[in-house]
């Protein structure tokens, strides 16, 4: 015989309580063990040089052609940098998420928010899910380009608020 569990529904006002609560915590915390930048540049030296394959992570390099046909390469810095970025900075709260898909391109939103100091940015990010004919990709694809996205944005607020 099967138990059915009951379900207890939270107001909403109760979890903004508590998420208040969560963010009240983390900025009292963050303010009594403030970051050392001379130790958070030491340390993300370390992860980022820990081996040939995790220093080559750190830097996405796309080779494009331009108008006229010429080829040009795109360099800069990936989310695996970004990642290492947040585990060293410290009192981060950080995310990403897609916040829309219209069918034509999904919209990807990546905040982070400096508990230290303060400071929040959220930063979204397009990315289409049709083919050059128009056509939407499957739904795999579809995550997919969700998932390309949501690095890209997390990627993208990582690096307005750290240095």
């Amino acid at each position: 015989m099967e138990q059915q569990a009951e379900l207890e529904i939270v107001a909403p006002h109760a979890l903004e309580l508590i998420e208040r609560a969560n963010i009240d915590m983390q900025l009292a915390t963050a303010k009594k063990y403030p970051r050392d930048l001379a130790r958070v540049k030491k340390r993300m030296l370390e992860f980022a040089t820990l081996d040939d394959e995790t220093a080559g992570a750190c830097f996405y390099t796309l080779t494009r052609k331009d108008s006229n046909g010429e080829v040009k390469t795109i360099q800069g810095p990936s989310v695996r940098l970004a990642e290492i970025a947040v585990a060293c900075y410290q009192n981060l709260r950080v995310g990403a998420r897609v916040i829309d898909n219209d069918g034509k391109a999904i919209t990807s939103q990546g905040v982070c928010h400096d508990l230290e100091n303060n400071v929040a940015v959220t930063m979204e990010v397009r990315r289409r899910i049709t083919n050059r004919h128009g056509k939407p990709y499957g739904e795999d694809m579809q995550i997919v380009a969700g998932n390309a996205a949501c690095a890209i944005a997390f990627r993208n607020a990582v690096f307005k608020v750290v240095p």
